[in-house]
Protein backbone atom coordinates (compact mmCIF):
# COMPACT_ATOMS: atom_id res chain seq x y z
CA UNK A 1 0.00 0.00 0.00
CA UNK A 2 2.78 2.44 0.91
CA UNK A 3 4.57 1.65 -2.35
CA UNK A 4 1.45 2.54 -4.34
CA UNK A 5 0.93 5.84 -2.54
CA UNK A 6 4.57 6.81 -3.05
CA UNK A 7 4.28 6.00 -6.76
CA UNK A 8 1.15 8.09 -7.05
CA UNK A 9 2.82 11.02 -5.32
CA UNK A 10 5.75 10.88 -7.74
CA UNK A 11 3.35 11.11 -10.67
CA UNK A 12 2.11 14.58 -9.74
CA UNK A 13 5.06 16.48 -11.28
CA UNK A 14 4.69 14.40 -14.44
CA UNK A 15 1.07 15.46 -14.78
CA UNK A 16 2.02 19.08 -14.22
CA UNK A 17 4.46 18.94 -17.14
CA UNK A 18 1.87 17.48 -19.53
CA UNK A 19 -0.42 20.47 -20.01
CA UNK A 20 0.67 21.48 -23.51
CA UNK A 21 -1.70 20.61 -26.37
CA UNK A 22 -0.66 18.03 -28.91
CA UNK A 23 -0.42 18.63 -32.65
CA UNK A 24 -4.03 18.47 -33.87
CA UNK A 25 -3.00 16.20 -36.74
CA UNK A 26 -1.37 13.58 -34.49
CA UNK A 27 -3.61 10.52 -34.27
CA UNK A 28 -0.83 8.22 -33.04
CA UNK A 29 -0.23 8.48 -29.29
CA UNK A 30 3.18 9.45 -27.91
CA UNK A 31 5.32 6.28 -27.71
CA UNK A 32 6.45 7.10 -24.18
CA UNK A 33 2.85 7.29 -22.99
CA UNK A 34 2.04 3.92 -24.54
CA UNK A 35 5.15 2.35 -23.02
CA UNK A 36 4.25 3.67 -19.56
CA UNK A 37 1.44 1.09 -19.32
CA UNK A 38 3.16 -2.02 -17.97
CA UNK A 39 2.23 -5.40 -16.61
CA UNK A 40 4.42 -4.76 -13.59
CA UNK A 41 2.42 -1.70 -12.56
CA UNK A 42 -0.91 -3.42 -13.25
CA UNK A 43 0.31 -6.26 -11.04
CA UNK A 44 1.10 -3.80 -8.28
CA UNK A 45 -2.46 -2.50 -8.28
CA UNK A 46 -3.85 -6.04 -8.43
CA UNK A 47 -1.83 -7.08 -5.39
CA UNK A 48 -3.76 -4.53 -3.36
CA UNK A 49 -7.20 -4.50 -5.00
CA UNK A 50 -7.51 -8.31 -5.14
CA UNK A 51 -5.97 -9.00 -1.73
CA UNK A 52 -7.86 -10.69 1.11
CA UNK A 53 -7.71 -7.35 2.90
CA UNK A 54 -10.30 -6.03 0.42
CA UNK A 55 -12.70 -8.93 1.12
CA UNK A 56 -13.98 -9.12 -2.44
CA UNK A 57 -14.94 -5.42 -2.77
CA UNK A 58 -18.66 -6.09 -2.38
CA UNK A 59 -20.87 -3.16 -3.38
CA UNK A 60 -21.57 -0.62 -0.61
CA UNK A 61 -19.12 -2.39 1.74
CA UNK A 62 -16.35 -0.69 3.74
CA UNK A 63 -13.86 -2.30 1.35
CA UNK A 64 -15.68 -0.81 -1.65
CA UNK A 65 -15.36 2.60 -0.02
CA UNK A 66 -11.64 2.01 0.54
CA UNK A 67 -11.29 1.04 -3.12
CA UNK A 68 -13.04 4.23 -4.20
CA UNK A 69 -10.67 6.31 -2.07
CA UNK A 70 -7.68 4.46 -3.57
CA UNK A 71 -8.87 5.29 -7.08
CA UNK A 72 -9.62 8.90 -6.18
CA UNK A 73 -6.14 9.33 -4.68
CA UNK A 74 -4.63 8.13 -7.96
CA UNK A 75 -6.65 10.71 -9.91
CA UNK A 76 -5.43 13.39 -7.52
CA UNK A 77 -1.82 12.32 -8.03
CA UNK A 78 -1.96 12.42 -11.84
CA UNK A 79 -3.55 15.87 -11.86
CA UNK A 80 -7.05 14.97 -13.06
CA UNK A 81 -9.93 17.32 -12.32
CA UNK A 82 -12.82 16.00 -10.19
CA UNK A 83 -16.35 15.59 -11.55
CA UNK A 84 -18.05 14.10 -8.51
CA UNK A 85 -20.17 15.51 -5.70
CA UNK A 86 -19.43 18.84 -4.01
CA UNK A 87 -17.06 18.74 -1.04
CA UNK A 88 -15.55 21.22 1.39
CA UNK A 89 -13.05 22.50 -1.17
CA UNK A 90 -15.10 22.09 -4.34
CA UNK A 91 -16.01 19.03 -6.36
CA UNK A 92 -14.68 15.64 -5.31
CA UNK A 93 -13.90 12.52 -7.36
CA UNK A 94 -16.77 10.60 -5.72
CA UNK A 95 -20.32 10.39 -7.05
CA UNK A 96 -22.50 8.92 -4.31
CA UNK A 97 -25.66 7.04 -5.20
CA UNK A 98 -28.40 5.44 -3.09
CA UNK A 99 -29.02 1.72 -2.92
CA UNK A 100 -31.63 -0.43 -1.29
CA UNK A 101 -31.11 -3.94 0.06
CA UNK A 102 -34.31 -5.98 -0.21
CA UNK A 103 -34.55 -9.35 1.49
CA UNK A 104 -37.44 -11.62 0.40
CA UNK A 105 -39.27 -13.24 3.29
CA UNK A 106 -40.27 -16.84 2.65
CA UNK A 107 -43.31 -16.54 4.86
CA UNK A 108 -45.97 -14.70 2.89
CA UNK A 109 -44.31 -15.17 -0.54
CA UNK A 110 -45.19 -17.54 -3.38
CA UNK A 111 -46.22 -18.01 -7.03
CA UNK A 112 -49.04 -20.20 -8.36
CA UNK A 113 -49.97 -20.64 -12.03
CA UNK A 114 -53.42 -21.93 -12.93
CA UNK A 115 -54.04 -23.35 -16.42
CA UNK A 116 -57.51 -24.12 -17.85
CA UNK A 117 -59.69 -23.64 -14.73
CA UNK A 118 -62.33 -26.21 -15.74
CA UNK A 119 -62.57 -29.99 -15.49
CA UNK A 120 -58.94 -30.24 -16.64
CA UNK A 121 -57.78 -27.59 -14.20
CA UNK A 122 -54.03 -27.66 -13.58
CA UNK A 123 -52.41 -25.75 -10.75
CA UNK A 124 -48.63 -25.32 -10.71
CA UNK A 125 -47.17 -24.28 -7.35
CA UNK A 126 -43.77 -22.75 -8.17
CA UNK A 127 -40.81 -22.95 -5.81
CA UNK A 128 -38.68 -19.88 -5.23
CA UNK A 129 -35.16 -20.28 -6.63
CA UNK A 130 -36.03 -23.46 -8.49
CA UNK A 131 -39.06 -22.58 -10.61
CA UNK A 132 -38.86 -18.80 -10.37
CA UNK A 133 -36.80 -15.90 -9.13
CA UNK A 134 -37.80 -12.28 -8.78
CA UNK A 135 -36.51 -8.88 -7.84
CA UNK A 136 -38.27 -7.61 -4.71
CA UNK A 137 -36.91 -4.10 -5.04
CA UNK A 138 -39.26 -1.22 -5.79
CA UNK A 139 -42.37 -3.40 -5.57
CA UNK A 140 -45.07 -2.95 -2.97
CA UNK A 141 -45.68 -5.90 -0.68
CA UNK A 142 -48.94 -7.79 -1.04
CA UNK A 143 -50.68 -10.27 -3.32
CA UNK A 144 -51.62 -10.06 -7.00
CA UNK A 145 -54.08 -12.52 -8.55
CA UNK A 146 -54.86 -11.84 -12.21
CA UNK A 147 -55.28 -13.22 -15.71
CA UNK A 148 -52.20 -13.62 -17.93
CA UNK A 149 -51.67 -12.43 -21.53
CA UNK A 150 -48.72 -13.21 -23.83
CA UNK A 151 -46.90 -10.27 -25.47
CA UNK A 152 -44.07 -11.96 -27.37
CA UNK A 153 -40.81 -10.20 -26.48
CA UNK A 154 -42.62 -7.24 -24.89
CA UNK A 155 -41.41 -4.69 -27.46
CA UNK A 156 -42.86 -1.50 -28.89
CA UNK A 157 -40.62 -0.22 -31.70
CA UNK A 158 -42.79 1.84 -34.07
CA UNK A 159 -39.82 2.88 -36.23
CA UNK A 160 -39.26 -0.81 -36.99
CA UNK A 161 -42.93 -1.68 -37.33
CA UNK A 162 -42.83 -3.85 -34.19
CA UNK A 163 -45.55 -3.81 -31.53
CA UNK A 164 -45.81 -6.95 -29.42
CA UNK A 165 -48.73 -5.38 -27.56
CA UNK A 166 -50.86 -4.94 -30.68
CA UNK A 167 -54.47 -5.88 -29.97
CA UNK A 168 -53.80 -6.79 -26.34
CA UNK A 169 -55.58 -5.47 -23.28
CA UNK A 170 -53.03 -5.86 -20.48
CA UNK A 171 -54.70 -3.64 -17.89
CA UNK A 172 -54.83 -5.30 -14.48
CA UNK A 173 -53.20 -8.44 -15.89
CA UNK A 174 -49.86 -10.23 -15.79
CA UNK A 175 -47.89 -10.01 -19.05
CA UNK A 176 -45.92 -13.09 -20.11
CA UNK A 177 -42.92 -12.28 -22.33
CA UNK A 178 -39.71 -13.82 -23.61
CA UNK A 179 -36.43 -12.43 -22.31
CA UNK A 180 -34.10 -10.69 -24.76
CA UNK A 181 -34.98 -10.18 -28.42
CA UNK A 182 -34.65 -12.19 -31.63
CA UNK A 183 -31.14 -12.25 -33.10
CA UNK A 184 -28.62 -9.76 -31.73
CA UNK A 185 -31.14 -6.94 -31.23
CA UNK A 186 -30.54 -4.80 -28.14
CA UNK A 187 -33.02 -5.45 -25.36
CA UNK A 188 -33.39 -3.54 -22.09
CA UNK A 189 -35.32 -5.34 -19.31
CA UNK A 190 -36.00 -1.99 -17.64
CA UNK A 191 -37.59 -0.62 -20.79
CA UNK A 192 -39.77 -3.71 -21.07
CA UNK A 193 -40.92 -3.27 -17.50
CA UNK A 194 -41.67 0.42 -18.01
CA UNK A 195 -43.62 -0.43 -21.16
CA UNK A 196 -45.77 -2.89 -19.22
CA UNK A 197 -46.27 -0.38 -16.41
CA UNK A 198 -47.39 2.30 -18.88
CA UNK A 199 -50.02 -0.08 -20.25
CA UNK A 200 -51.45 -0.85 -16.84
CA UNK A 201 -50.00 -4.33 -16.28
CA UNK A 202 -49.81 -5.71 -12.74
CA UNK A 203 -46.66 -7.77 -13.29
CA UNK A 204 -44.24 -9.38 -15.75
CA UNK A 205 -43.62 -13.10 -16.15
CA UNK A 206 -40.37 -13.60 -18.09
CA UNK A 207 -39.34 -16.88 -19.75
CA UNK A 208 -36.17 -17.78 -21.69
CA UNK A 209 -36.99 -18.12 -25.41
CA UNK A 210 -36.83 -21.66 -26.85
CA UNK A 211 -34.65 -20.51 -29.75
CA UNK A 212 -31.76 -19.29 -27.56
CA UNK A 213 -28.85 -21.69 -27.08
CA UNK A 214 -28.41 -22.66 -23.45
CA UNK A 215 -31.86 -21.46 -22.49
CA UNK A 216 -32.62 -24.88 -21.01
CA UNK A 217 -30.44 -24.07 -18.02
CA UNK A 218 -32.12 -24.63 -14.63
CA UNK A 219 -32.36 -21.79 -12.18
CA UNK A 220 -30.55 -23.92 -9.62
CA UNK A 221 -30.87 -23.58 -5.87
CA UNK A 222 -32.02 -20.33 -4.30
CA UNK A 223 -28.63 -19.77 -2.65
CA UNK A 224 -26.84 -20.12 -6.01
CA UNK A 225 -28.66 -17.02 -7.19
CA UNK A 226 -28.92 -15.24 -3.86
CA UNK A 227 -32.70 -15.16 -4.06
CA UNK A 228 -33.14 -16.56 -0.58
CA UNK A 229 -30.97 -13.68 0.63
CA UNK A 230 -30.71 -9.98 -0.04
CA UNK A 231 -30.89 -8.21 -3.38
CA UNK A 232 -29.65 -4.73 -4.13
CA UNK A 233 -31.09 -2.06 -6.37
CA UNK A 234 -30.94 1.67 -6.84
CA UNK A 235 -32.65 3.20 -3.84
CA UNK A 236 -35.04 5.56 -5.51
CA UNK A 237 -38.83 5.81 -5.60
CA UNK A 238 -40.35 3.30 -8.00
CA UNK A 239 -43.78 2.63 -9.42
CA UNK A 240 -42.49 -0.71 -10.58
CA UNK A 241 -44.33 -3.99 -10.93
CA UNK A 242 -43.02 -7.43 -9.97
CA UNK A 243 -40.75 -8.96 -12.62
CA UNK A 244 -40.73 -12.73 -12.19
CA UNK A 245 -38.28 -14.88 -14.16
CA UNK A 246 -39.47 -18.45 -14.71
CA UNK A 247 -37.26 -21.51 -15.16
CA UNK A 248 -36.82 -23.31 -18.46
CA UNK A 249 -38.91 -26.22 -17.16
CA UNK A 250 -41.84 -23.90 -16.48
CA UNK A 251 -41.14 -22.29 -19.86
CA UNK A 252 -41.44 -25.67 -21.55
CA UNK A 253 -44.71 -26.37 -19.79
CA UNK A 254 -46.22 -23.04 -20.86
CA UNK A 255 -44.97 -23.22 -24.45
CA UNK A 256 -46.53 -26.66 -24.81
CA UNK A 257 -49.80 -25.96 -23.01
CA UNK A 258 -50.40 -22.56 -24.61
CA UNK A 259 -48.78 -23.19 -28.02
CA UNK A 260 -46.56 -20.12 -27.79
CA UNK A 261 -44.55 -19.12 -30.84
CA UNK A 262 -40.89 -18.08 -30.74
CA UNK A 263 -38.66 -15.59 -32.52
CA UNK A 264 -40.54 -13.40 -34.97
CA UNK A 265 -43.41 -15.92 -34.78
CA UNK A 266 -44.10 -15.02 -31.15
CA UNK A 267 -47.55 -13.53 -31.80
CA UNK A 268 -49.48 -11.82 -28.97
CA UNK A 269 -52.16 -13.99 -27.34
CA UNK A 270 -55.06 -13.20 -25.01
CA UNK A 271 -56.12 -16.19 -22.89
CA UNK A 272 -59.09 -14.87 -20.94
CA UNK A 273 -59.76 -16.74 -17.72
CA UNK A 274 -57.99 -19.94 -18.75
CA UNK A 275 -54.57 -18.77 -17.53
CA UNK A 276 -54.07 -17.00 -14.20
CA UNK A 277 -51.17 -16.23 -11.89
CA UNK A 278 -51.16 -15.49 -8.18
CA UNK A 279 -48.06 -13.87 -6.73
CA UNK A 280 -47.54 -13.03 -3.07
CA UNK A 281 -44.65 -10.81 -2.05
CA UNK A 282 -43.12 -10.01 1.35
CA UNK A 283 -39.78 -8.26 1.83
CA UNK A 284 -37.53 -6.45 4.30
CA UNK A 285 -35.84 -3.25 3.03
CA UNK A 286 -32.67 -1.45 4.16
CA UNK A 287 -31.00 1.69 2.67
CA UNK A 288 -27.34 1.70 1.57
CA UNK A 289 -24.96 4.08 -0.24
CA UNK A 290 -22.20 3.44 -2.76
CA UNK A 291 -19.77 5.49 -4.86
CA UNK A 292 -18.67 5.93 -8.44
CA UNK A 293 -15.28 7.57 -9.05
CA UNK A 294 -15.00 10.12 -11.86
CA UNK A 295 -12.33 12.58 -13.00
CA UNK A 296 -11.14 14.04 -16.28
CA UNK A 297 -8.33 15.75 -18.16
CA UNK A 298 -9.57 18.74 -20.20
CA UNK A 299 -8.98 18.69 -23.94
CA UNK A 300 -6.84 21.27 -25.71
CA UNK A 301 -9.25 22.28 -28.48
CA UNK A 302 -11.53 25.18 -27.43
CA UNK A 303 -14.56 23.51 -29.06
CA UNK A 304 -13.83 19.80 -29.00
CA UNK A 305 -12.90 19.87 -25.32
CA UNK A 306 -16.65 19.83 -24.59
CA UNK A 307 -16.76 16.32 -26.08
CA UNK A 308 -15.67 13.66 -23.59
CA UNK A 309 -14.17 10.27 -24.36
CA UNK A 310 -14.99 8.15 -21.31
CA UNK A 311 -13.02 5.12 -20.14
CA UNK A 312 -14.97 2.94 -17.72
CA UNK A 313 -14.51 -0.13 -15.53
CA UNK A 314 -16.36 -1.54 -12.54
CA UNK A 315 -14.33 -1.94 -9.37
CA UNK A 316 -16.76 -3.99 -7.27
CA UNK A 317 -16.91 -7.79 -7.03
CA UNK A 318 -19.09 -10.25 -5.09
CA UNK A 319 -17.52 -10.12 -1.63
CA UNK A 320 -17.55 -13.07 0.78
CA UNK A 321 -19.78 -16.12 0.26
CA UNK A 322 -21.89 -18.05 2.77
CA UNK A 323 -18.94 -20.33 3.55
CA UNK A 324 -16.78 -17.37 4.54
CA UNK A 325 -14.59 -17.67 1.45
CA UNK A 326 -13.34 -14.41 -0.05
CA UNK A 327 -13.92 -13.89 -3.77
CA UNK A 328 -10.97 -11.63 -4.60
CA UNK A 329 -12.06 -10.92 -8.17
CA UNK A 330 -8.60 -10.41 -9.63
CA UNK A 331 -9.79 -10.75 -13.21
CA UNK A 332 -13.35 -9.60 -12.46
CA UNK A 333 -12.69 -6.76 -12.38
CA UNK A 334 -9.56 -5.68 -10.56
CA UNK A 335 -7.87 -6.25 -13.93
CA UNK A 336 -9.97 -3.68 -15.79
CA UNK A 337 -9.81 -1.33 -12.80
CA UNK A 338 -6.00 -1.52 -12.77
CA UNK A 339 -5.78 -1.16 -16.54
CA UNK A 340 -7.80 2.03 -16.30
CA UNK A 341 -5.48 3.38 -13.59
CA UNK A 342 -2.60 2.88 -16.02
CA UNK A 343 -4.54 4.55 -18.86
CA UNK A 344 -5.24 7.60 -16.69
CA UNK A 345 -1.54 7.83 -15.82
CA UNK A 346 -0.57 7.59 -19.50
CA UNK A 347 -2.93 10.37 -20.57
CA UNK A 348 -1.78 12.57 -17.68
CA UNK A 349 1.87 12.23 -18.72
CA UNK A 350 1.18 13.05 -22.38
CA UNK A 351 0.31 16.30 -24.15
CA UNK A 352 -3.41 16.99 -24.10
CA UNK A 353 -5.44 15.72 -27.08
CA UNK A 354 -8.22 17.81 -28.60
CA UNK A 355 -11.13 16.22 -26.73
CA UNK A 356 -11.41 15.79 -23.00
CA UNK A 357 -10.80 12.33 -21.56
CA UNK A 358 -12.69 11.07 -18.50
CA UNK A 359 -11.94 8.12 -16.22
CA UNK A 360 -14.92 6.44 -14.59
CA UNK A 361 -14.93 3.57 -12.13
CA UNK A 362 -18.40 2.38 -11.21
CA UNK A 363 -19.63 0.15 -8.41
CA UNK A 364 -22.54 -2.28 -8.01
CA UNK A 365 -22.02 -3.75 -11.48
CA UNK A 366 -22.38 -7.20 -9.96
CA UNK A 367 -25.78 -6.18 -8.57
CA UNK A 368 -27.17 -5.32 -12.01
CA UNK A 369 -25.07 -2.50 -13.56
CA UNK A 370 -26.41 -0.13 -10.90
CA UNK A 371 -23.50 2.32 -10.63
CA UNK A 372 -23.30 2.85 -14.38
CA UNK A 373 -27.09 3.14 -14.56
CA UNK A 374 -26.97 5.91 -11.96
CA UNK A 375 -24.13 7.67 -13.78
CA UNK A 376 -25.87 7.43 -17.16
CA UNK A 377 -28.99 8.96 -15.64
CA UNK A 378 -27.05 11.56 -13.60
CA UNK A 379 -24.06 12.37 -15.78
CA UNK A 380 -21.38 14.19 -13.80
CA UNK A 381 -19.72 16.30 -16.50
CA UNK A 382 -17.96 19.64 -16.85
CA UNK A 383 -20.21 22.52 -17.83
CA UNK A 384 -21.25 22.14 -21.46
CA UNK A 385 -19.78 18.65 -21.63
CA UNK A 386 -21.18 15.78 -23.69
CA UNK A 387 -20.07 12.13 -23.75
CA UNK A 388 -19.21 10.98 -27.29
CA UNK A 389 -17.76 7.53 -26.54
CA UNK A 390 -17.41 4.92 -23.81
CA UNK A 391 -14.50 2.45 -23.80
CA UNK A 392 -15.17 -0.23 -21.20
CA UNK A 393 -12.68 -2.70 -19.69
CA UNK A 394 -14.00 -5.78 -17.88
CA UNK A 395 -12.01 -8.99 -17.25
CA UNK A 396 -8.90 -8.44 -19.39
CA UNK A 397 -6.22 -10.65 -17.79
CA UNK A 398 -7.05 -14.25 -18.69
CA UNK A 399 -7.33 -16.73 -21.59
CA UNK A 400 -5.45 -16.59 -24.92
CA UNK A 401 -2.63 -14.00 -24.58
CA UNK A 402 -2.93 -13.00 -28.24
CA UNK A 403 -6.71 -12.43 -28.40
CA UNK A 404 -9.27 -10.08 -26.85
CA UNK A 405 -13.03 -10.10 -27.23
CA UNK A 406 -14.96 -6.98 -28.20
CA UNK A 407 -18.59 -6.00 -28.66
CA UNK A 408 -20.60 -4.69 -30.50
CA UNK A 409 -19.59 -6.85 -33.45
CA UNK A 410 -20.03 -5.93 -37.12
CA UNK A 411 -23.34 -7.83 -37.08
CA UNK A 412 -24.68 -5.98 -34.02
CA UNK A 413 -27.22 -3.13 -34.42
CA UNK A 414 -24.99 -0.82 -32.33
CA UNK A 415 -21.83 -1.45 -34.39
CA UNK A 416 -19.83 1.79 -34.63
CA UNK A 417 -16.53 3.31 -35.70
CA UNK A 418 -14.93 2.65 -32.31
CA UNK A 419 -14.91 -1.03 -33.22
CA UNK A 420 -13.18 -0.53 -36.56
CA UNK A 421 -10.56 1.71 -34.94
CA UNK A 422 -10.11 -0.82 -32.11
CA UNK A 423 -8.99 -3.48 -34.58
CA UNK A 424 -6.07 -1.28 -35.63
CA UNK A 425 -5.21 -0.37 -32.03
CA UNK A 426 -5.26 -4.02 -30.97
CA UNK A 427 -3.09 -5.08 -33.89
CA UNK A 428 -0.46 -2.56 -32.82
CA UNK A 429 -0.24 -4.46 -29.52
CA UNK A 430 -0.12 -7.91 -31.12
CA UNK A 431 -3.75 -8.67 -30.30
CA UNK A 432 -6.47 -10.10 -32.49
CA UNK A 433 -10.01 -8.98 -31.74
CA UNK A 434 -12.62 -11.72 -31.47
CA UNK A 435 -16.15 -10.59 -32.24
CA UNK A 436 -17.77 -13.23 -30.03
CA UNK A 437 -18.86 -11.13 -27.07
CA UNK A 438 -22.27 -9.89 -28.27
CA UNK A 439 -24.10 -12.22 -25.83
CA UNK A 440 -22.53 -10.16 -23.02
CA UNK A 441 -23.42 -6.77 -24.52
CA UNK A 442 -26.32 -6.21 -22.13
CA UNK A 443 -24.38 -7.52 -19.13
CA UNK A 444 -21.71 -4.85 -18.88
CA UNK A 445 -21.65 -1.20 -17.89
CA UNK A 446 -21.20 0.10 -21.43
CA UNK A 447 -24.78 -0.99 -22.09
CA UNK A 448 -26.12 1.91 -20.01
CA UNK A 449 -24.18 4.34 -22.22
CA UNK A 450 -25.44 2.64 -25.39
CA UNK A 451 -28.99 3.02 -24.09
CA UNK A 452 -28.39 6.80 -24.19
CA UNK A 453 -27.29 6.63 -27.83
CA UNK A 454 -23.55 6.85 -27.05
CA UNK A 455 -21.16 4.74 -29.18
CA UNK A 456 -19.45 2.12 -27.00
CA UNK A 457 -16.94 -0.70 -27.12
CA UNK A 458 -16.47 -3.36 -24.45
CA UNK A 459 -13.13 -5.18 -24.16
CA UNK A 460 -13.59 -8.62 -22.59
CA UNK A 461 -11.17 -11.57 -22.51
CA UNK A 462 -13.92 -14.10 -21.82
CA UNK A 463 -15.13 -16.35 -19.03
CA UNK A 464 -12.98 -19.01 -17.36
CA UNK A 465 -13.18 -21.69 -14.70
CA UNK A 466 -12.49 -19.21 -11.88
CA UNK A 467 -15.32 -16.82 -12.83
CA UNK A 468 -17.15 -15.73 -9.64
CA UNK A 469 -15.20 -18.24 -7.57
CA UNK A 470 -12.78 -17.74 -4.66
CA UNK A 471 -10.03 -18.99 -7.00
CA UNK A 472 -10.03 -15.81 -9.15
CA UNK A 473 -6.70 -14.71 -7.67
CA UNK A 474 -3.79 -12.52 -8.76
CA UNK A 475 -1.50 -15.52 -9.25
CA UNK A 476 -3.57 -16.57 -12.29
CA UNK A 477 -3.50 -13.16 -13.98
CA UNK A 478 -1.65 -12.72 -17.26
CA UNK A 479 -0.24 -9.30 -16.45
CA UNK A 480 1.33 -8.78 -19.86
CA UNK A 481 -1.96 -9.51 -21.60
CA UNK A 482 -3.74 -7.03 -19.33
CA UNK A 483 -1.10 -4.44 -20.22
CA UNK A 484 -1.49 -5.10 -23.95
CA UNK A 485 -5.26 -4.69 -23.71
CA UNK A 486 -4.86 -1.48 -21.69
CA UNK A 487 -2.36 -0.12 -24.22
CA UNK A 488 -4.72 -0.98 -27.09
CA UNK A 489 -7.55 0.81 -25.27
CA UNK A 490 -5.27 3.81 -24.69
CA UNK A 491 -4.38 3.92 -28.39
CA UNK A 492 -8.08 3.77 -29.27
CA UNK A 493 -8.96 6.50 -26.79
CA UNK A 494 -6.15 8.72 -28.04
CA UNK A 495 -7.26 8.39 -31.66
CA UNK A 496 -10.87 9.03 -30.65
CA UNK A 497 -9.87 12.14 -28.71
CA UNK A 498 -7.88 13.44 -31.70
CA UNK A 499 -10.17 12.47 -34.60
CA UNK A 500 -11.81 15.21 -36.70
CA UNK A 501 -15.25 13.79 -35.88
CA UNK A 502 -16.54 11.83 -32.86
CA UNK A 503 -17.44 8.14 -33.20
CA UNK A 504 -20.64 7.29 -35.02
CA UNK A 505 -22.86 4.32 -35.61
CA UNK A 506 -22.30 2.27 -38.75
CA UNK A 507 -25.78 1.66 -40.12
CA UNK A 508 -24.78 -0.86 -42.79
CA UNK A 509 -22.07 -3.06 -41.24
CA UNK A 510 -19.89 -5.09 -43.59
CA UNK A 511 -20.39 -8.82 -43.94
CA UNK A 512 -16.87 -9.61 -42.73
CA UNK A 513 -15.01 -8.47 -39.63
CA UNK A 514 -12.95 -5.27 -40.04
Amino acid sequence: MKIHLLALTLLAPVAARAQAPVDSAAVEPPPAAVASITGREIGGHLQFLASDLMRGRDAASPEARLTAEYLASHLTAVGAEPLGDPGRGGRTFLQRFPLEVATPLSEGSGLTLTLAPDASKRVVACKLGVDYIYGPQGVAEGEVDAQVVFAGYGRHLPDQGIDDYAGLDVRNRFVLIYEGAPGNARSDPGEKRELAVARGALGLLVIPPPDVAGASRPLGSPSAYGFDRSQMTLGRPSSSIPTITLSSSIRDLLVSALQLGAGEEAAPMQFGSEFRARFAHAVKREPREDRNVIGFLPGSDPVKKNELVVFSAHYDHVGVDDKGEIHNGSDDNASGTSGLLEIAQAFAAAPRPARSVAFLWVSAEEKGLLGSKWFADHQALPEGGKIVADINLDMISRNDPTKIGATPSPSHPDYNTLVTDAAVAAQAEGLEILYDSDPYYGRTDSYNFAAKGIPVIFFFAGLHEDYHKPSDDVEKADLEKAARVARAAFRLGWKTAQAPEPPKKITAPPAANP
